[in-house]
């Protein structure tokens, strides 16, 4: 009897424990310090007022020459997920497109901004947040079913924990922008992918494939660096058959699993693409060569931003930079000095407050030692017996891509561009701590044994 209510009230801890997870990242919300792209974002907002409150697509929709130059710009280079549910936010809390700020001007100084109506109103500021730090709320549960996946449930509350209490995530998801949307639909992707791959019957398959692409899309319309997950998730999803195959799983013929493992990647690939063409109005003109432009667009502006005094120039200052930002995760709050000037009594505020998340590496040693925890529990991930082999595998490249991508094409020190290598980060450290405890328990158990054997 004991143990039967045991069973039961476990899913309700489970609940519970994320409920609070996400209530923590909630409540720091209206906190964080200002970051001149959140006016950029509330500013590309307008998009949604164009679309649903005056229902005129051509204000959206790719015009040459441009009906707004800066407007168009925007909307290419940019993710749509959050401005559109920033749209909805600031319409739910009563405001109108007139209320509506410019965009951030980092050509001209602060007091230009402000006084030329470029900075958002702060209650305008708060409604923009929500949607994004609502998401973010949202990456608590993926992470934790992941981790249960590969370490039971404790794995899964040290890595949700490391998540909701990280204080980089907190800052940056917290904040206006797209890294909410960019962390959860990402994550989305990972878990779903791997429970589609468990699945035989025809109407699962089918069901998990079109879920696949619909998340899968929306990762991609949040924020368009979210194509290397997506890549790498589908890529594995597509060679899982021969790794299956490899472990000594017959339960199918090779090539029936082929066949049907890539019919359903086809169509989770049309349904991303979909969702991601429905999202972005500026594509619809020309879908085939709009990639193209984009990308052009997307490396005219990382030249440029790499020229600067923040770019790296050697494969030295991008290891220092992984260190730096991916590792020690001590927030970068701004990333022109002059910033804190303006927004330093905004700083001290927030991190005076219980809602700004511990730093687990904060400095070098503390650095190396996760560093050591994450390498070591790629190690356990990839050869622990008792690991699903489908989150082994999807997890394993999912984090090897993402250091990989963040490492090495990370152009410039800029702490936000390396928020999608902390969730695996978190879960192969968090795999480490409950493992080689685990482990050192079982070898010494099987030392009494054989020492017991041999009297």
């Amino acid at each position: 009897m004991t143990r039967l209510r045991h069973i039961r009230l476990t899913p309700r801890i489970d609940a519970l424990w994320l409920l609070l997870l996400a209530a923590y990242i909630l409540a720091g919300t209206p906190l964080v310090p200002f970051h001149g792209d959140e006016s950029t974002q509330i500013y590309m907002s307008r998009d949604y007022a164009y679309q649903f409150i005056q229902r005129d697509l051509s204000l959206v929709r790719y015009s040459d020459p441009p009906i707004s130059p800066a407007e168009q710009y925007l909307r290419l280079i940019n993710g749509t997920v959050n401005k559109y549910l920033m749209g909805l936010a600031w319409q739910l809390g009563g405001f109108t497109l007139a209320d509506i700020n410019e965009q951030w001007d980092w050509g001209a100084d602060w007091n230009y901004n402000v006084n030329f109506g470029h900075k958002p109103s702060d209650d305008l500021l708060i409604a923009a947040r929500w949607p994004s730090a609502l998401l973010l709320a949202l990456g608590v549960v993926p992470m934790f079913v992941l981790g249960r996946w590969i370490g039971g449930r404790p794995v899964g509350y040290l890595a949700s924990a490391y998540y909701a209490l990280n204080p980089v995530l907190l800052m940056n998801g917290r904040r206006a922008m797209m890294e909410g949307s960019l962390i959860a639909f990402a994550l989305l992707v990972v878990v779903i992918a791997i429970w589609w791959l468990h699945q035989r019957s025809v109407f699962r398959l089918t069901l998990g494939a079109i879920g696949l692409g619909i998340v899968a899309g929306l990762a991609l319309a949040s924020k368009h660096t979210n194509a290397f997950v997506v890549l790498t998730v589908f890529g594995t999803c597509a060679v899982f058959p021969l790794i299956a195959y490899a472990s000594g799983d017959r339960s199918a013929p090779l090539l029936r699993s082929i066949g049907v493992r890539w019919a359903g990647l086809a169509l989770a690939s049309a349904q991303a693409l979909s969702v991601f063409l429905l999202l972005n109005p500026a594509w619809w003109d020309d879908p085939l060569a709009r990639p193209e432009y984009v990308l052009e667009l997307r490396t005219e502006l990382l030249t440029a931003q790499a020229d600067g005094p923040e770019g790296y120039t050697s494969l030295e200052q991008q290891a220092d930079g992984f260190r730096a930002f991916a590792l020690e995760a001590v927030p970068q709050y701004f990333e022109v000095v002059t910033w804190e000037n303006y927004i330093g009594a905004e700083i001290v505020r927030y991190e005076a407050s219980p809602w700004t998340g511990v730093s687990i590496g904060g400095a070098l040693i503390g650095s190396m030692i996760l560093l050591g925890l994450t390498i070591m529990g790629l190690f356990l991930l990839l050869r622990r017996p008792g690991i699903d082999l489908a989150a082994r595998w999807v997890i394993a490249l999912w984090a090897v891509a993402m250091v990989a991508t963040t490492l090495l094409l990370t152009p410039l020190a800029w702490q936000r561009y390396y928020l999608p290598v902390y969730p695996p980060i978190g879960l192969l450290a968090a795999l480490t701590i409950v493992t080689v405890p685990r482990v050192i328990r079982e070898r010494r158990a099987d030392q009494i044994e054989a020492t017991a054997d041999a009297r």
